[in-house]
């Protein structure tokens, strides 16, 4: 079992890496990109502002995920660090459980509040992007890092 979620936690860095990287190159491309249109050529990409607003959103939710399973979170331990080992050990699995379960119950918030802005039919304003999809960022986030908590 343990293997297996080695394994999982793995896959996960990976690909919360590949989104985080590409999503922050992409966004410095289109605003380069904007920069020097709008400069030298006289005209702005109308996308360019609104793709960099999805993946910001993307960014922040993917990267909740990552800085947990970093460790890169903010932690209260003045008690924690006074603690001997075994109610040390016991409150660790306690964060980590309770932590996990208000995450997963955001992710559950999240998702359902999506499906609210799926019915609504709500767009964006350039690309015709159903802001549903746009918002689903929440969920998978908050969801992956109720997920790295478990791992």
């Amino acid at each position: 079992m343990l293997k297996f979620t080695s394994k999982v936690a793995s896959v996960l860095t990976v690909v919360e890496e590949a989104i985080l990287s590409g999503g922050i190159l992409v966004i410095a491309f289109l605003t380069i990109a904007n920069v020097f249109c709008r400069t030298f050529l006289g005209f702005s990409l109308a996308f360019a502002e609104e793709v960099s607003q999805f993946l910001i959103i993307l960014v922040t939710f993917v990267g909740l995920s990552y800085g947990a399973a970093q460790g890169r979170h903010i932690r209260m331990t003045a008690l924690y660090d006074e603690l001997p080992h075994k109610p040390k050990k016991i409150l660790t699995i306690f964060i980590c459980f309770s932590t996990s379960a208000l995450l997963g119950f955001l992710a559950w918030y999240a998702a359902s509040y999506c499906l609210t802005v799926g019915t609504l039919g709500t767009v964006s304003p350039v690309l015709q992007v159903p802001f549903s999809w746009v918002y689903l960022s929440a969920p998978l986030g908050l969801g992956l890092a109720a997920l790295q908590y478990l791992l």
